[in-house]
C-alpha cells in the first residue's frame, strides 16, 4: 500500500515539475519570439481646453513582456501656444507604458511619464529667470491598433489622453494647462 502512495506522490511530483518547466519554457519562447520593435511616430495634440492642435514626434521601444503584455518606452517632442499665443511651452516627455493585446491588431493600456516643459514669451525667456522650466510626473491612458505591412514592418494607429497636476512653482504661467489628448501614425519596425 505504502509503495502505491510512494509511486503516486512521485508521480504527482514529476506531473507537477514538468507542468512548472512547460509553463516557464513556453513564457520564455514567447518572450524571445516577440522581436523588439522601433516606432518613429508623427501625430497631433491638443490641450484639452481647446486651442490649435500641434503637429509633435516622436520615437519609442516597444518589447513583448508576455504573451498578450508589451512594454513601452518613448520619448517625444511638442510645442504648443498658450496665453493667446503670446507664449510657447516646448515639452520633451519620456514615457513607460503597458499594453494590453488581447487580439494581435489592437491594444490598450496606460503608464507613467516624466514630462520636461520649457517656458517662453514671443522667444524671451520668462522675465526674471534665465530659463523657466517645469518637470513634472504624469500619467496616461489609451489604445491603439496595429496594421501589418510586411513580416517585419507595420503602421501603429495609437491615441492616448495625458493626465499632469498643476505646478506649485511660481515661474510657470497659471493659464499653462498641461493636461492634452494625442493622436500619433507611427511605423513600427522589428529588429
Amino acid at each position: 500500500m505504502q509503495d502505491i502512495q510512494r509511486k503516486s506522490l512521485k508521480l504527482a511530483d514529476r506531473v507537477l515539475i514538468g507542468g512548472i518547466v512547460l509553463l516557464v519554457l513556453v513564457f520564455l519562447g514567447a518572450g524571445m519570439a516577440r522581436s523588439a520593435e522601433i516606432l518613429p511616430s508623427v501625430g497631433i495634440a491638443r490641450s484639452t481646453e481647446g486651442g490649435d492642435s500641434r503637429l509633435y514626434s516622436g520615437l519609442a521601444i516597444r518589447t513583448g513582456l508576455a504573451p498578450f503584455i508589451q512594454t513601452e518606452v518613448g520619448v517625444a517632442y511638442r510645442k504648443e501656444q498658450f496665453a493667446n499665443n503670446a507664449g510657447t511651452a516646448t515639452t520633451w516627455p519620456l514615457t513607460a507604458s503597458l499594453w494590453f493585446a488581447p487580439i494581435p491588431f489592437a491594444y490598450a493600456g496606460g503608464g507613467v511619464g516624466w514630462y520636461h516643459t520649457s517656458f517662453s514669451f514671443d522667444g524671451v525667456p520668462l522675465a526674471g529667470t534665465l530659463a523657466a522650466t517645469d518637470q513634472r510626473f504624469g500619467t496616461h491612458v489609451g489604445g491603439g491598433m496595429r496594421m501589418p505591412l510586411a513580416p517585419m514592418v507595420g503602421l501603429d494607429l495609437n491615441a492616448r489622453y495625458v493626465i499632469l497636476g498643476d505646478s506649485s512653482d511660481s515661474t510657470v504661467p497659471s493659464d499653462y494647462d498641461p493636461k492634452f489628448w494625442s493622436a500619433a501614425l507611427g511605423l513600427g519596425v522589428k529588429f
